[in-house]
């Protein structure tokens, strides 16, 4: 008798799961609990930051890495409140009647403070804003360039697969209200299959797709008649990366078709660094992981203690290795149990 009660009571909670697993039958109010699957997103609404203070002050300062190039460096930290998601890279490059936006930063506020020191040096407008990956912290300031100069958003189509209006990406939910106010989701107007060349306000350009790399969808920008390249999170400098989203052979070819180029100067998504040894920490960073992880399959050492075995000591002293070096450890060992490649390369 205690059996089939335990039977009849499982069966009527499977029962009354039903909607919650399937979905389709529940009234949704709030559409942004719903991911692009229609399927619940548990605990992901964060109730906003409120804040009545003035708009956050990201006491920009441009800094001129070529002839018509001026970027903005972040911090080589996690987004938090404190520096209210300024920790990625951004440019400005300057056309004959227009300036061109290079990955538009964490916020519209931010935008439009880049903007305010950018007209400084030449008072154009924005008409073209390129983004080199889905990753928030590089397009959350898009709407700024579309709302105040109409501008054309160029960038990876996964931005409007895996983001809609009323989404809370992880900057919104990080920061108050007075870094994140004014900023909305704006899709993608113009997205590429393939690397692409063209010429914006005089400047000859080329759009280079490296594909599934840091990120799910990854596309650096080359200045071929400057001898710059802007590379976004492909490379990163002073820091250690995350690849939490990203995989390593992914990396390494992105690295390879990066260095494949003539250039003078690499502005990586996060890092200082912008001179000829600009790529070299990230190359050196994802060719030990590989080969070090590699030679730990090949030893038999399991997934619970990949990361004791292979710990990239190298790195140690880098911004962000006791946070994210263990984590990437294990996600490239996930990628490179079954690997196939030639043991050369191991």
């Amino acid at each position: 008798m205690k059996i089939k009660l335990i039977l009849l009571f499982s069966i009527l909670a499977f029962v009354l799961s039903m909607p919650f697993i399937f979905n389709k039958s529940v009234t949704i109010t709030d559409p942004h609990k719903l991911d692009a699957d229609d399927n619940f997103i548990i605990n992901e609404w964060v109730e906003p930051r409120e804040s009545a203070a003035p708009d956050w002050n990201y006491n920009l300062k441009p800094v001129k890495v070529s002839d018509r190039v001026w970027c903005f460096f972040g911090t080589l930290e996690m987004p938090t409140k404190e520096n209210a998601g300024d920790m990625s890279n951004s440019c400005y490059i300057k056309g004959d009647d227009s300036w061109i936006a290079w990955d538009s930063g964490p916020s519209y506020n931010f935008a439009k403070q880049a903007y305010a020191a950018m007209s400084k040096i030449a008072n154009l407008p924005v008409k073209t804003v390129i983004v080199s990956h889905e990753h928030d912290d590089h397009w959350l300031g898009n709407n700024y360039y579309k709302q105040v100069h109409g501008a054309e958003i160029i960038g990876t189509p996964s931005i409007n697969v895996n983001y809609h209006k009323g989404d809370q990406t992880r900057m919104v939910k990080t920061l108050y209200q007075d870094a994140i106010r004014g900023t909305e989701l704006v899709p993608v107007d113009k997205s590429f299959k393939e690397t692409t060349k063209f010429t914006v306000s005089g400047v000859n350009l080329e759009y280079v797709h490296v594909g599934y790399a840091h990120s799910e969808d990854d596309w650096f920008l080359y200045l071929p008649d400057d001898k710059v390249v802007l590379v976004a999170d492909v490379v990163m400098n002073g820091r250690v990366t995350s690849n939490r989203d990203g995989i390593v052979i992914g990396q390494i070819e992105a690295l390879k078709a990066i260095k494949s180029r003539d250039w003078n100067h690499l502005v990586p998504g996060h890092g200082f660094v912008t001179d000829k040894t600009a790529a070299d920490e990230s190359i050196q960073y994802f060719d030990l992981t590989k080969k070090r992880v590699l030679q730990a399959v090949e030893d038999g050492v399991k997934a619970d203690d990949i990361t004791k075995t292979v710990t990239l000591e190298e790195f140690r002293d880098k911004d962000l290795y006791y946070t994210l070096s263990a984590q990437n450890v294990f996600r490239a060992y996930e990628e490179l149990e079954m690997y196939s490649g030639d043991d050369d390369e191991k």
